[in-house]
């Protein structure tokens, strides 16, 4: 099938992991000689390095392409009836995928029905191909997020303080994702007398746990750079559709501590690139961070694997996976 120009329809493109990961499929497009258009009802995003060769558009109409990816459920059935060019699903997981019960069944009902009208899906993750199975009956190709190895990469052996710096991603105010755990926890270990220091990165400026200082919405590089000078990264979220911050802390050499919350099934192997944690419990937390501080020499065993594990999520191998995909999207692949 002709793949010369892709339109990626968007619902929203502020600050958050489903759109970085959309703006560097874009990117990496564009870099292959691609045409690459964004749609969407709000002005170009300036907090991602988004390529000036990616178009963008504000509106609603599809212009003529060759393919269009819908990039959440609400698009997909009016990326269908537009009748532009053969649509594609791309599915990141959200509260349908993984909390169906929390919407009533009307809702769910539509939902299904728009998810099931794509005529091909791909997603991210084995867990994420699952629960599309599972709670819509819709088959999905796997094409994995990947890591930016210019942003997200190892210091050099010894380049971390002599102080323990502990790190964790994410907003207060998206429930899953269990950052109130987290602080709690750090709040516990100081009280303990561990001599620690604590990165909280957040999309949005805390306004219950306000208290503790968090560094808000950073540039990519900033990121990047407080994950390197961690010892510790900590995921407490109880679903996630792959877990792009644990894995990017992975790369940075950086040890990582995480719940088994579905989406890091496919890179994190307990007790050898990282520690499994229950969910909801933070005395296991308190356990296996107390376990990492007292340890360097785990940290460093953790930190090692990991940071091979990661050598195999390159955005190389991952733009190869979506022109394969996005050349013939109607043939499931493993």
């Amino acid at each position: 099938m002709k793949c010369n120009h892709i339109v990626y329809v968007m619902t929203w493109v502020g600050i958050c992991g489903g759109s970085k990961i959309i703006f560097q499929h874009c990117n990496e497009l564009v870099k292959r000689g691609l045409n690459v258009t964004i749609l969407c009802k709000y002005p170009r995003p300036n907090w991602f390095p988004l390529d000036e060769r990616v178009a963008y558009l504000q509106g609603e109409r599809i212009p003529k392409c060759d393919l269009v990816v819908a990039t959440y459920w609400k698009e997909i059935k009016d990326c269908v009836k537009q009748n532009i060019a053969p649509v594609v699903y791309f599915e990141q997981g959200d509260t349908h995928l993984f909390e169906p019960e929390a919407f009533d069944p009307l809702t769910m009902r539509h939902i299904r029905k728009q998810i099931q009208s794509a005529p091909s899906v791909y997603t991210v993750s084995n867990f994420a191909k699952e629960k599309l199975l599972e709670n819509f009956n819709v088959e999905a190709s796997v094409i994995p997020n990947a890591i930016d190895k210019e942003i997200f990469y190892a210091c050099e052996k010894g380049e971390k303080g002599e102080k323990i710096v502990i790190t964790a991603i994410g907003s207060e105010n998206i429930a899953f994702k269990c950052i109130q755990n987290i602080i709690t926890a750090i709040v516990l270990l100081k009280k303990m007398g561990h001599d620690i220091e604590f990165i909280w990165i957040s999309p949005d400026t805390p306004t219950r746990l306000f208290k503790i200082p968090a560094l808000v919405n950073p540039s990519q590089k900033e990121i990047g750079d407080s994950l390197r000078r961690s010892n510790i990264f900590v995921c407490a979220s109880l679903y996630e559709s792959f877990c792009l911050p644990v894995l990017e802390a992975m790369t940075c050499g950086t040890a990582v501590i995480t719940t088994d919350n579905g989406g890091v099934r496919d890179f994190v192997q307990d007790n050898v690139n990282a520690l499994i944690i229950k969910k909801n419990n933070i005395a296991d937390m308190l356990e296996k961070l107390e376990l990492l501080i007292n340890d360097a020499a785990l940290r460093d065993s953790l930190s090692g694997a990991a940071v091979k594990t990661a050598e195999n999520f390159s955005w190389s191998r991952t733009t190869d996976m979506l022109l394969k995909y996005y050349c013939n999207p109607f043939l499931i692949q493993a």
